[in-house]
């Protein structure tokens, strides 16, 4: 008995409200945030694109300038450190620990050159055994696969807008 007095008191409340407060649309909060995107994107309409380079006035800019000024010197300084550290690391050794050195060194970037020689012949041998028609078929199922998936992206996201018709996700 108690939980339908509380009920009822409930519905008349909500019935009451929905009749004495009628539904607006709050035209503060649409210039406002029309006012912000005119802020953020400049004109609307058809427009000049916004460029690219657009510096920064002031002092908030100059300081920005000059921290990037820095930073680079800094990153010149630091790769120069690098470098004579390298260089005084090897003048450190033996002659015989030199050699070994640079025999490694050399040794790596040969065998990282036959590695990916090796890795584009096997590319080029799959592709080269197909013949016209084969690698026709291939270029053409790859484009193919890529606007399926491109249109299936577009899908969901549109299925997704609709409030309605939103599919379940399968566990």
């Amino acid at each position: 008995m108690r939980q339908k007095i509380v009920f009822i008191r409930f519905a008349v409340t909500l019935i009451i409200l929905l009749f004495a407060v009628p539904v607006t649309e709050c035209n503060a909060q649409r210039s406002a945030s029309r006012k912000a995107e005119k802020e953020l994107f400049g004109k609307t309409g058809k427009s000049k694109p916004a460029n690219d380079k657009v510096r920064v006035p002031g002092a908030a800019g100059k300081a920005m300038r000059e921290q990037e000024k820095k930073e680079a010197r800094r990153d010149k300084e630091e790769e120069k450190a690098m470098e004579e550290l390298r260089k005084r690391h090897i003048s450190m050794q033996n002659e015989a620990t030199r050699e070994r050195m640079a025999n490694n060194q050399k040794k790596t970037e040969v065998d990282y050159k036959a590695k990916k020689e090796r890795q584009n012949k096997k590319k080029n041998k799959i592709y080269a055994n197909q013949n016209e028609a084969t690698r026709e078929r291939m270029t053409k199922n790859e484009k193919k696969t890529q606007s399926d998936y491109k249109a299936k992206k577009q899908k969901q996201r549109k299925e997704q807008r609709k409030p309605g018709k939103r599919k379940t996700p399968k566990p």
